[in-house]
């Protein structure tokens, strides 16, 4: 087959790959710095340095490559998350998370931007993070409520609160309208997660 053919030590398929990459690179400084009016076909292989035609041979549309990048930083996030180590206490358990969480967003502005503020102003985002429950409120609620005993109505219900209270409380926090300390956005998060879920009480 053709694509077994090597040029520079690459197949076609390896080059194809490193293309995308390189575009989903790309993109997402793009999206994380200008948001998604600044994802256009035509900025990514620009600062790719690629030709047009291989925009197309990995994405049907910018739509499908924003959702692609949100979905990459996403992974980022669960990486981090995965390697959380649980003790018995939950409220000290959702705590070390929404640490993972506060400073992954703090190192790195624009993976807030692209996971918090453009699916407030996206359709495509909105719908995307809507049909798949966001990865850090998945996260949230596997450690606070036995989401196999819900309805998933229920579920649906406090992902969407959750959703809504985390990230208006981290904005208002990175938009400065909010001056609190690290120690005090934690707690308040904290406080969000038990207060929407109803599991736990606030002073345990």
């Amino acid at each position: 087959m053709s694509s077994g053919k090597l040029w520079r030590g690459q197949t076609l398929e390896d080059r194809s790959t490193d293309r995308r990459e390189q575009m989903l690179a790309v993109a997402e400084t793009l999206l994380g710095t200008g948001g998604t009016a600044a994802v256009t076909m035509r900025a990514v292989v620009r600062e790719a340095n690629l030709s047009p035609r291989y925009f197309y041979e990995s994405f049907s549309s910018t739509e499908e490559l924003v959702t692609a990048v949100y979905d990459r930083v996403t992974g980022r996030l669960l990486t981090r998350v995965a390697g959380l180590e649980r003790c018995a206490d939950p409220r000290e358990n959702v705590r070390a998370l929404l640490e993972i969480f506060r400073e992954f967003f703090q190192d790195e502005p624009g993976q807030a931007r692209i996971l918090l503020r453009e699916p407030l102003a996206d359709d495509v985002l909105r719908a995307h993070r809507a049909a798949t429950v966001p990865g850090f409120v998945q996260a949230v609620l596997a450690m606070v409520t036995d989401q196999d005993s819900l309805a998933p109505e229920r579920v649906a219900v406090i992902s969407s609160a959750l959703t809504g209270a985390l990230v208006a409380l981290y904005l208002d926090h990175i938009d400065g309208r909010l001056a609190l300390t690290p120690e005090q956005l934690s707690d308040a998060a904290v406080d969000l997660v038990f207060a929407v879920t109803r599991t736990g009480a606030a002073d345990a």
